[in-house]
């Protein structure tokens, strides 16, 4: 592994280039580290953009002070703008309450508003204000607060159509993309595949504490040619089923026949969130192996829609925006899984592998 890098931005966080683009990558993250003003961050879904922003954000003069990173998409409009901003209202007693929003507690700090391109008028308005004064006003308060903080902004939709469309402030696209760093695609960095594996591989064996299999030639071959539409997010996901379930067989059946539309999850194929396919022993009959399939991927749906939901916290409208497909789709999984607010997932597999939250 001549000329690769595996760097540890933070807790469970890793920053991995073993290819040209991903090293031109981290050079860029060095030198955007050495300004203050605000970035935009493009790419693909799973691609490592909250990482790269980690990234930069570690590497700068900010670094001993908070990174808080926001996910737009998983409040509402009210919500997020007093996450952000904070408020202020009167209470019973006459008093005057009040919060402190994130941009308040990130003093000095960075934050990162993950998929800003889901902003609500409202809260365009202020942080565009916010931009060009560096000061805000919480919200129900009169106030005027000074923020010293770095912004930055996530993004995988065309921002250029949202602004044409007026969905997206122009000003305030200006003034974010002023500086961009674009993610590439984990199919235009292929030679990384292999160290990746063994580098989610290895986390996961460490934190259950079971013993790793191996990934013969014809694996690692088979998970270079395919097309991870869903990236880094899709990657770790496939080498969490192989952790668990164990069975190369049907892993080279997924990704040398598997259609992309269902291994992506990108919702093309029936609503189906298709992270792939999987099973717990190999079987000797086809039907047998079809059906062991069918399970196993009911498996890995499950997981993708609990890990959705937690991290939306239960917005079930942006947990069916984060997985792509539809509301109504989301709802009739929720109900066929039996789901609930605050039910961990089990993740079990062989060895007695436990609760794999992630």
């Amino acid at each position: 592994m001549n000329q690769t890098e595996i760097e540890q931005i933070g807790e469970e966080l890793y920053f991995v280039a073993a290819s040209p683009v991903s090293r031109r990558l981290r050079t860029q993250a060095e030198l955007l580290a050495q300004t203050d003003v605000p970035l935009l961050i493009r790419g693909e879904p799973g691609s490592g953009k909250s990482t790269a922003a980690h990234l930069i954000h570690s590497l700068s003069i900010r670094s001993s002070f908070p990174f808080v990173k926001v996910s737009c998409a998983a409040l509402t409009a009210d919500s997020l703008e007093s996450e952000l901003f904070g408020y202020e209202h009167a209470a019973i007693n006459g008093r005057t309450e009040s919060k402190p929003g994130k941009i308040e507690q990130c003093t000095k700090g960075t934050i990162l508003l993950h998929n800003f391109e889901v902003l609500p008028n409202s809260v365009q308005v202020r942080l565009l204000k916010l931009l060009q004064t560096r000061e805000f006003v919480r919200c129900g308060g009169q106030s005027q607060i000074r923020a010293d903080v770095r912004i930055m902004a996530t993004a995988c939709a065309d921002l250029e159509q949202a602004v044409t469309e007026g969905r997206l402030l122009e000003d305030l696209y200006c003034r974010l993309s002023v500086f961009e760093l674009d993610i590439p695609p984990l199919r235009e960095r292929r030679e990384e595949i292999p160290l990746l594996l063994g580098h989610f591989m290895n986390r996961l064996t460490r934190r259950y504490g079971v013993p790793a299999p191996s990934f013969s030639n014809a694996l690692l071959e088979a998970c270079q040619q395919y097309s991870w539409s869903g990236n880094l997010r899709q990657l770790e996901i496939f080498v969490k089923r192989f952790l668990v379930f164990g069975d190369e067989t049907v892993a080279l059946e997924e990704l040398r026949s598997q259609p992309l539309a269902e291994a992506s999850g990108d919702g093309r194929n029936g609503d189906s969130i298709g992270f792939g396919q999987n099973n717990a022993h190999r079987a000797d009959e086809k039907s047998s192996l079809k059906s062991l399939v069918r399970h196993a991927k009911g498996e890995a749906e499950r997981y993708a829609i609990t890990q959705a939901l937690e991290e939306t916290h239960w917005n079930r409208k942006a947990a069916a925006r984060l997985l792509s497909i539809s509301y109504r789709a989301l709802l009739y999984k929720i109900q066929e899984y039996q789901l609930f607010p605050h039910d961990g997932f089990p993740f079990r597999g062989r060895g007695g592998l436990a609760n794999g939250n992630h």
